[in-house]
């Protein structure tokens, strides 16, 4: 699948890297490094990449933007309860 078909999918509705990559087949690294790349072709465009940043669900932690996948514990607390990041493709406000 090539990355311009991602645009459609996520446009659609937010999804978690899992979730991207259950619905294009591929394994959730290589979807990893397609977003990244998408990330960096977007700013050409009239598009913008959103990320609802992991969170820890037992002390509330929020994780960078930057990270598109789970992380394993929370620093803060080192609990494993985390919330995957939520990843969509919207318009750009001008």
């Amino acid at each position: 699948m090539s990355r311009k078909n991602l645009i459609p999918l996520l446009s659609s509705r937010p999804m978690s890297l899992r979730e991207i990559a259950a619905q294009l087949g591929q394994r959730p690294a290589d979807v990893e490094d397609d977003l990244r790349h998408l990330t960096r072709s977007l700013v050409h465009t009239e598009w913008t990449l959103t990320v609802v940043p992991a969170t820890c669900r037992k002390c509330g932690f929020r994780f960078g933007e930057d990270k598109l996948h789970k992380p394993s514990k929370c620093p803060a607390c080192k609990g494993t309860w985390l919330a995957e990041p939520v990843i969509g493709i919207g318009r750009r406000a001008d």
